[in-house]
């Protein structure tokens, strides 16, 4: 991806309807000098591709020779799913992406049976007055207020209220794909699979940061999926299940309520809002890994994501991920002693292998990115051992204070209380 500063439009091409042209003005920053664009089949992606543009329009002729030879039997319907679909938002304070993000969810090709927005610890009563307008048009979209502050206590209260078999996560700051509810729910036919993860691409790239933040990693894994366990279906290296990125982000999750309950919910100690910052998609990743249940990485699941646009938000991004990731480690250490030794083994290369200069996302910045960019994730992987343990702390003692309707405050911090061993007894690999 090119970094000289133009601004890069970000378009998505579907095959099975006629081609039209890219027009590659309109941006507020200046003319758009490249393309990323999705090429997709119905609900299936096929890839995504990036070329540079000297003119105004990319023409039909144009898109037609980029995209090259295609077999459209790759494009497939989703199966017809009938269980009970839930939807959970943490949000707070940002009612205006909020209500893009709902718009999105009102026009989906299969149709959520409840959409819980969790209005956390707000400021203002500005997300409560959007979601009651909202109400009046869609009674499917419900309001709950927590006002702890953290987005592992946001979600589990969602959970708590959600009457759904599947439950799905999505944040305030991206737009969902209108297949994505029926893309991510196909995936639970398999009784096996706990959760499910899906594709985030950008939904703009009109500033510097947010291709910095592309560039640095972006939080797309690819089109092709994948299917994750602790058997037939667990990748070669030392390093899985901790390197716990590959899997997904919380901004394009789902669990069954049957996974949630077996790991125990979210931990409150972890994710935004917290101080620990982050890392709590990262937790029950691997929570559902090791409870014995298939993750699925399905990338016809699709959600485009708002990058942060100045400067300024993308180095606390960068830093906040960091400290995500070392409090997420931290937790496992303390929660898992059995696996602790094997997890402080691959430490370092683990490290290295995520975070380091030969790591694929540091391999391929260009030479004017802002290297203090990686300084601040590194550095937030330091402080987000304290964090976890400080988080951890306090979110105890908020537990015992004001605990949801059915939280466990003696255990793992969620609001279930967490099995013996999960779905086959634990299996801690």
């Amino acid at each position: 991806m090119t970094i000289s500063f133009r601004p890069i439009k970000v378009a998505s091409v579907d095959l099975r309807e006629p081609l039209r042209p890219i027009s590659m003005v309109g941006s507020e920053h200046g003319d758009y000098g490249s393309v990323l664009c999705l090429i997709r089949a119905g609900a299936k992606p096929l890839r995504v591709i990036e070329f540079d543009v000297k003119e105004a329009v990319v023409s039909v002729a144009e898109l037609r020779e980029r995209i090259g030879e295609i077999n459209l039997d790759e494009g497939e319907k989703l199966p017809l799913v009938t269980k009970r679909i839930s939807i959970v938002i943490a949000t707070r304070d940002r009612a205006e992406s909020l209500a893009r993000c709902l718009d999105s969810l009102c026009s989906q090709s299969l149709a959520a049976h409840e959409v819980i927005v969790v209005d956390n610890a707000p400021s203002s009563s500005q997300t409560a007055d959007l979601v009651a307008t909202r109400c009046q048009s869609d009674e499917r979209i419900r309001y709950i207020r927590e006002d702890v502050p953290g987005l592992g206590r946001a979600h589990n209260t969602g959970v708590s209220v959600a009457t759904g078999d599947i439950i799905l996560f999505t944040d305030d700051d991206v737009a969902v794909d209108r297949h994505w509810v029926a893309a991510i729910a196909s995936n639970f036919q398999d009784s096996d699979v706990g959760c499910v993860t899906g594709l985030i691409l950008p939904a703009e790239l009109e500033t510097r940061a947010q291709i910095w933040t592309e560039l640095h990693g972006g939080f797309g894994k690819g089109v092709e999926r994948r299917v994750f366990d602790l058997g037939s279906n667990r990748p070669k290296g030392s390093l899985f299940p901790f390197t716990a990125g590959q899997f997904g982000s919380g901004a394009n999750m789902a669990f069954t309520m049957n996974a949630l309950k077996s790991i125990g919910g979210f931990d409150p100690a972890l994710g935004a809002g917290t101080l620990a910052r982050g890392g709590d998609d990262l937790s029950s990743f691997y929570s559902v890994i090791i409870a014995g249940f298939k993750l699925v990485y399905e990338p016809a699941a699709i959600v485009w994501h708002y990058h942060r646009r100045s400067d300024e938000g993308m180095r606390r991004q960068a830093y906040g991920y960091g400290m995500g990731l070392g409090a997420y480690l931290t937790k496992i250490i303390i929660d898992n002693p059995s696996t602790a030794l094997r997890l402080l083994r691959v430490l370092p290369a683990g490290l290295l292998h995520m975070v380091g200069p030969f790591a694929q996302k540091n391999q391929r910045l260009p030479d004017d990115y802002p290297r203090s960019l990686v300084w601040q994730e590194r550095l937030g992987i330091v402080a987000g051992i304290l964090g976890y343990l400080k988080s951890r702390t306090h979110a105890r003692r908020i537990a015992l204070r004001t605990p949801l309707p059915i939280y466990d405050a003696a255990g793992g911090g969620g609001p279930f209380k967490s099995s013996s061993g999960g779905r086959r007894g634990g299996r801690h690999g």
